[in-house]
């Protein structure tokens, strides 16, 4: 059996949020064909610089460095990274910005939802940052990904992206998809409710606002019309609307929680998600499980993981509040359609995206 290094600035154990989950199966599944070896590498961010980088971005409103992959910081990843002890055959890096100074003796594989500039380019303003320094940690990363024995990727979205930026061919960027954080259910046990749900750290950033709006328009016309929102607080006047269920901050570790999610999702009507922000959403493949369909944006993976009028209702950017209002009002008006949706629903993400199926996927990169 092959010996395998597994590099990521994750703690092994954490599930909690999207990344962390992704990591833990990521390994998980790998230690199904390889003698694994766990190595979270996270060096701080040199404070100096982080300092200085909000001065300048925040008071004097002027284009900073990007300190967290500053060359300082770098280097320091680059120096734990060659401390390691131990024969490997293959390393196996979880991310890709931060390895970019990392030499491997071995040959080794890399498996991220983007490269660093879609990342940038999905979070920042391009104003707030050097272009000089950004550009800087973009060609380190080609560098480091062209010479890379396999790369995969969490979308086809994700690789064409890395594809087009960085002048990679297509045929070595793989996608593999990721899987859920999530038991999987034996049936569907929805039993009608008309119950929208939000999960989001961020309200506003997942478009939450834009959802309340619609909300609010919906529940003159449907009564029994609930929001469920789980994570990030929305704001006082939204928690106090008539028909808002705000749940809080949901760990999935703790049984009690994760309860708590398995019941909201298996009644939910739909899942919310028009985010302004996002790569490859985690709380869509979640809510599929179960059998909930949702509705999303034209943008970034997420087609990959909503099929229009099928698994859930694409709607274009900017959102519109009564492209949602419509979508949502349509699904109630006909429950046939909708049954048939949450049908392939459960189907789509049960038979896509599961651990099982990316474990082999990876096996097969990494063994080739």
């Amino acid at each position: 059996m092959k010996r395998l290094l597994y590099i990521s600035t994750l703690p092994k154990n954490s599930q909690s949020g999207g990344a962390n989950a992704v990591n833990f199966h990521t390994f998980k599944a790998l230690n199904n064909y390889f003698d694994c070896h766990y190595k979270q590498i996270n060096p701080p961010e040199p404070k100096l610089g982080k300092r200085l980088s909000q001065i300048k971005r925040k008071l004097l409103k002027v284009p900073a460095a990007f300190n967290y992959f500053s060359k300082e910081r770098l280097i320091q990843i680059a120096s734990e990274f060659n401390s390691i002890v131990g024969n490997y055959d293959v390393v196996f890096f979880r991310d890709f910005a931060p390895w970019v100074m990392c030499e491997p003796k071995v040959p080794y594989v890399a498996y991220n939802d983007v490269h660093f500039l879609q990342f940038f380019k999905n979070t920042f303003s391009s104003k707030e940052f050097s272009q000089g320094d950004i550009q800087r940690i973009c060609n380190q990363e080609k560098v480091w990904l062209s010479q890379a024995k396999a790369l995969a990727f969490e979308s086809s979205w994700g690789a064409k992206q890395c594809a087009k930026d960085y002048q990679i061919k297509n045929s070595d960027l793989v996608s593999v998809g990721r899987g859920g954080h999530i038991p999987i259910p034996e049936r569907d046990t929805y039993a009608g409710s008309l119950n929208l749900v939000i999960i989001a750290n961020n309200f506003y950033q997942k478009g939450g606002d834009l959802v309340f709006e619609a909300f609010k328009s919906l529940k003159s016309y449907y009564p029994k019309l609930e929001l469920h929102i789980v994570g990030g607080h929305p704001g006082r006047a939204v928690e106090k609307f008539h028909g808002v269920r705000y749940h809080g901050y949901i760990y999935k570790e703790v049984p009690v929680d994760l309860k708590k999610l398995t019941d909201i999702l298996s009644q939910a009507f739909l899942l919310m998600h028009v985010t302004r922000e996002d790569t490859n959403p985690l709380v869509i493949t979640e809510a599929g499980y179960y059998g909930c369909p949702s509705i999303s944006v034209d943008k970034f993976a997420i087609p990959e993981l909503v099929l229009h009028k099928k698994t859930g209702i694409i709607i274009p950017c900017p959102v519109q509040i009564d492209d949602i209002i419509e979508s949502v009002a349509n699904l109630i008006n006909s429950r046939e359609d909708y049954k048939k949706m949450r049908k392939a629903t459960i189907e789509y993400n049960q038979l896509n995206f599961t651990w099982e199926s990316i474990g082999k996927q990876l096996k097969h990169l990494i063994s080739h």
